[in-house]
C-alpha cells in the first residue's frame, strides 16, 4: 500500500513562480544530443568480456511546468559489442512507456567501422506481452557485427518521484564513463546515499537557482558468485528529498510521513453499507473452521477465511478498494485488503500492527537512510499471536510468509489516540529468520526386494514443514484436473526418479490452511526404479541415489567476494534401510559415512552426517543435514563447500553386495 506524502505542490507554485530566472536552466531537454563526431574504441578486450559501456548517463531534472512539478528522465548509453551473447542481448532495446510517461526525444544509431546507421522516433515498434493485454515499446538495431557500437539516449516526462528515486547503475559488464545527475529547483533540498559501492556523490556549489546533485565515476563490472543475492549486492544510490526551504519543513521523505498516513487511513471512517460488510464478514470470520481446527486463533480465522473466499489482484482500480465491490465479486487490491483485514480486526478488537519491509533477495532495509524504496512490501502483525499476514499472497499462511520478508528489517507501525487524535507509533525491528527445526524435510525409505531381485521397489514416507511444505501444501487445491493432481501429488516420492511408477499413494495435510500448521504428509511405494546393478556375480546397491538429487557446487573460486547467503534455515533427515539378500554379504559400508561440518566460534553452524547400524541382515542408513545461520562470512566458504558438496557425494555412493562363494 504506497501512500503519497501529505505536502501539497502549492508551495512550489509559489516559491517557484516567483524566482529571479538570471541563470539559464541546468537542462533544457531539447538541447540535449550526442556528438556526432566520436572516436571508435579502440582498446583491446579479452574473450570473457562481452560487452563494455563506454558511456551511461542518468538524469533526472525536477521542474516546474504548467504551474505543476515535474520530472524529465533521461538515459543515454554507448556500448561495444564483443561478443555474440551481446550482440544477441543488445540488438533490441526498450523504451519505457505507459501511464503517466510521455516521451519528448529519442535517437539511436549503430555504428559499424565507418557506416553509421540511425533510427528515429518512427522506427521505435510496439510488442505485447504472452498472456497479457500489456503493451511495451522497443527498438531494433540492424547489421550488428563484433565490434559494432550502439548509442541511443531517450528522455521522458513523468510524474516526480521524491521519496526514493533509486537507480541501480552496476552489471555484469564495466562501465568506463557514468554521469548521474539530480537537478532541483533551488528550494527543494535532495540527500543521496550510495550502496555496496563506494560513495562518489557531489554537490554542485556554482548554480544559483537550482540545486544539482552528481557523480562521475567509472563502475566494475559485477561478479556474478552463488549462494548470493546478486541484486541487493549490486551498485545503487538513492535520491530522496530532504528538506523544502520554501516552507521550513524537514524530513520530508521519512518513516514517520509514511507510518502517519497509514494510521490515518486505518482510522478513517467507513460509510454506512461498508461497516455492514465488514460487521457480516466478521461474524463469518470468526466462525470459520471452528468445527474442523478449534485450535486456530481469532487472527488465524480471518486469514484463512478471506483466503480462501478472496482473492488478490495487482492493480489499482478503483473498485478493488470498495468494499462493496470486494464482498459481491470477492477481490480486492492491496489498499482494498487492508480495508477488509483491518476492517474486521478492529471489528473483533484483535490488536494489529501494519509492517513494511522489502525482499531482501533485492534490496537490504536501511534503518538509517528512511525512503519509501525500503517500504515495498506490505505485511500485517498480529502480536499477541506473533501472527505476520501477506494479504497478498494466498498459500503464505500461519506466518510462513515468503522467506525473503523473514531474517530482514522492517518498519512496524502500531496506532494510539493521543488527545482526541490517532498518532503513529513507529519501530524499526527485525521480522525474525526462523530456526532450522522450523523448515524440516524427513523422508524415510525401505528397500524392499523382490523375489530373484527383480521387482525391486522403495516404500517411502515422507514429512515436510514450514518452507519446504509451503511450496506445495497450498497449490494442491489449485489443480482441478485430476490427472495433473495425481501427478503433482506423486511428485511428493517419486524424488529419486521421476521415471519411476508411484503406488498406493497417500497424502495428508494437502490443504493451503495447514501450512505452518501441520507438516505436508505422504506415503507410497516407488517401483521400476533403478537403483541395484549387476557387478559380475557380485550386486552394486546405490544407497545414495535414494537421497534423491543433490546441489553440486564444485566448480567455484577459491577466492570469495561475497558473504554466503542462506536463503531460510532448514533441516533434512534421511532413513534408509535395507536386508542383506541372502547369499550376498556387504563388504564396504564404511563408504557410507561422512562427517562435514561448519563450525564458527565453535558453534556448528551447517552440517552433513551420515552413519550406518547392522543388526543381522538389517542395515539402517542415517542421514542428517541442516543449515542453521542466514549468512556465512566469506571465509568459511571453502568448509561450506565441503558441507554442500558430501551431500552430492553421498548421491553418488554405491556399496558393494558380494556373492558369497
Amino acid at each position: 500500500m504506497k501512500i503519497n506524502h501529505p505536502f501539497s505542490l502549492l508551495f512550489l507554485i509559489l516559491g517557484l513562480s516567483l524566482q529571479a530566472q538570471e541563470e539559464e536552466p541546468y537542462f533544457v531537454f531539447e538541447d540535449y544530443d550526442w556528438e556526432e563526431e566520436q572516436a571508435p574504441f579502440s582498446g583491446e578486450l579479452d574473450d570473457s568480456t562481452a560487452a563494455l559501456i563506454l558511456k551511461e548517463k542518468h538524469l533526472f531534472n525536477f521542474h516546474l511546468e504548467d504551474e505543476r512539478l515535474v520530472m524529465d528522465r533521461l538515459f543515454h548509453q554507448r556500448i561495444y559489442i564483443n561478443s555474440t551473447r551481446a550482440l544477441e542481448e543488445y540488438n533490441r532495446r526498450y523504451v519505457p512507456t505507459g501511464e503517466g510517461s510521455e516521451l519528448l526525444k529519442f535517437r539511436a544509431r549503430a555504428i559499424t567501422g565507418t557506416k553509421v546507421t540511425e533510427i528515429d522516433e518512427d522506427d521505435i515498434q510496439t510488442g505485447q506481452l504472452e498472456d497479457s493485454e500489456a503493451e511495451y515499446n522497443y527498438f531494433a538495431f540492424e547489421g550488428l557485427e563484433l565490434g559494432s557500437e550502439i548509442e541511443f539516449y531517450y528522455i521522458n516526462r513523468l510524474s516526480p518521484n521524491t521519496d526514493g528515486l533509486m537507480i541501480n547503475y552496476q552489471e555484469e559488464y564495466e562501465i568506463k564513463d557514468l554521469e548521474i545527475d539530480v537537478v532541483t529547483p533551488w528550494g527543494l533540498v535532495f540527500d543521496s546515499k550510495v550502496y555496496n559501492l563506494p560513495d562518489s556523490v557531489m554537490n554542485d556549489t556554482v548554480l544559483e537557482q537550482e540545486n544539482r546533485l552528481y557523480m562521475r565515476t567509472s563502475v566494475p563490472a559485477y561478479e556474478e558468485e552463488s549462494v548470493t543475492p546478486s541484486e541487493a549486492l549490486m551498485g545503487r544510490v538513492i535520491f530522496k528529498l530532504d528538506r523544502n526551504l520554501y516552507t521550513g519543513d524537514r524530513d520530508i521523505t521519512s518513516y514517520n510521513y509514511t507510518a502517519q498516513n497509514v494510521v490515518a487511513f486505518l482510522t478513517s471512517e467507513l460509510n454506512r453499507k461498508s461497516e455492514k460488510v465488514i460487521k457480516k464478514e466478521a461474524k463469518a470470520a470468526q466462525e470459520y473452521l471452528l468445527d474442523e481446527e478449534p485450535n486456530f486463533t481469532t487472527a488465524q480465522r480471518v486469514e484463512h477465511y478471506i483466503k480462501d473466499n478472496y482473492s488478490y489482484y495487482n492493480v489499482g482500480a478503483a473498485e478493488l478498494r470498495d468494499l462493496e465491490f470486494i464482498r459481491d465479486r470477492k477481490v480486492f487490491n492491496t489498499v482494498g485488503g487492508v480495508r477488509l483485514y483491518c476492517g474486521i480486526y478492529d471489528f473483533l478488537e484483535v490488536p494489529y500492527q501494519i509492517v513494511y519491509t522489502c525482499n531482501r533477495n533485492q534490496l537490504f532495509f536501511d534503518s538509517e537512510f528512511e525512503a519509501d524504496n525500503f517500504l515495498d512490501e506490505m505485511l500485517i502483525y498480529v502480536p499477541e499471536d506473533d501472527l505476520y499476514i501477506d494479504i497478498s499472497e494466498s498459500m503464505s499462511r500461519n506466518g510462513v510468509l515468503n522467506f525473503n520478508y523473514t531474517g530482514t528489517q522492517a518498519l512496524f507501525i502500531d496506532k494510539e489516540m493521543l488527545a482526541d487524535e490517532y498518532v503513529a507509533i513507529t519501530e524499526v525491528k527485525e521480522i525474525p529468520y526462523p530456526p532450522s527445526i522450523f523448515t524440516s524435510d524427513t523422508i524415510i525409505a525401505k528397500v524392499v526386494f523382490g523375489p530373484d531381485l527383480l521387482d525391486n521397489k522403495v516404500d517411502i514416507y515422507r514429512a515436510m514443514t514450514g518452507f519446504s511444505a509451503r511450496s506445495y501444501q497450498g497449490i494442491f487445491e489449485l489443480i482441478d484436473d485430476e490427472d495433473d493432481l495425481k501427478e503433482f501429488k506423486e511428485t511428493l516420492i517419486s524424488y529419486i526418479d521421476d521415471e519411476g511408477e508411484v503406488e498406493d499413494l497417500e497424502v495428508e495435510n494437502a490443504m493451503a490452511r495447514y501450512v505452518g500448521y501441520k507438516p505436508l504428509q505422504a506415503k507410497g511405494s516407488l517401483t521400476d526404479i533403478r537403483f541395484l546393478e549387476n557387478a559380475g556375480q557380485d550386486l552394486l546397491l546405490n544407497v545414495g541415489k535414494l537421497i534423491g538429487p543433490q546441489m553440486a557446487m564444485y566448480d567455484e573460486d577459491s577466492v570469495r567476494n561475497h558473504d554466503i547467503y542462506n536463503q531460510y534455515a532448514h533441516k533434512y533427515y534421511r532413513s534408509i534401510e535395507f536386508e542383506i539378500p541372502e547369499g550376498y554379504t556387504l563388504v564396504d559400508p564404511e563408504k557410507l559415512v561422512f562427517d562435514e561440518k561448519l563450525v564458527i566460534d565453535g558453534e556448528t553452524k551447517a552440517l552433513f552426517t551420515s552413519n550406518y547400524s547392522k543388526e543381522g541382515n538389517k542395515v539402517l542408513v542415517t542421514i542428517e543435514e541442516w543449515y542453521e545461520d542466514k549468512t556465512y562470512p566469506k571465509e568459511f566458504f571453502q568448509e561450506y563447500l565441503k558441507v554442500i558438496n558430501a551431500a552430492a557425494d553421498f548421491n553418488k555412493v554405491s556399496v558393494l553386495l558380494e556373492k558369497e562363494a
